[in-house]
């Protein structure tokens, strides 16, 4: 398994889906930065993820040392900024953003990466969820944006 470092908003969606016990089948180890922990924290406390958090078993939570360089947010926010550093400090571990500014970032700077969609397809692949296309409605009824044309072309197999 790999070493990951997730997003705020595949935690907050995996969790309202009633997906997020699929993530340490999937990655391991499993970090969010400081800056993830504390947006997923101002959430309403009956939201899953904020629930989740407070509780957490599988995932910790790191600071960056050095913090970054307020420079380094300019483009990205604070959250997928210190994402991607943490990828970029620690070789080998997969980014799981969603953000796709955020992505395009880590594939210029060649950082592993998924998304929540990427989760779901490969806890599907692995027989941890019986239907892509269920599994794909869930995910997409808590707020993830997923083009009908991907949604298709995954259905299919035309990868």
């Amino acid at each position: 398994m790999k070493l990951a470092v997730l997003n705020a908003s595949p935690l907050i969606i995996l969790a309202k889906a009633g997906y997020l016990d699929l993530v340490p089948k999937l990655l391991s180890p499993v970090v969010i930065p400081r800056a993830v922990a504390t947006e997923i924290s101002t959430g309403p406390p009956n939201d899953p993820a904020v629930r989740f958090l407070a509780r957490r078993s599988w995932l910790s939570v790191v600071d960056l040392v050095p913090a970054l360089s307020p420079l380094a947010t300019w483009r990205l926010g604070p959250r997928e900024s210190e994402v991607l550093e943490y990828a970029r400090r620690n070789s080998g571990t997969v980014a799981v953003l969603d953000d796709k500014a955020a992505r395009r970032a880590a594939r210029a700077l060649q950082i592993p990466l998924t998304g929540t969609l990427g989760l779901v397809v490969a806890a599907v692949r692995m027989n941890l969820l019986p239907s892509l296309s269920a599994a794909i409605d869930a995910v997409r009824a808590c707020g993830l944006y997923v083009d009908s044309a991907t949604v298709s072309r995954l259905l299919t197999g035309d990868q």
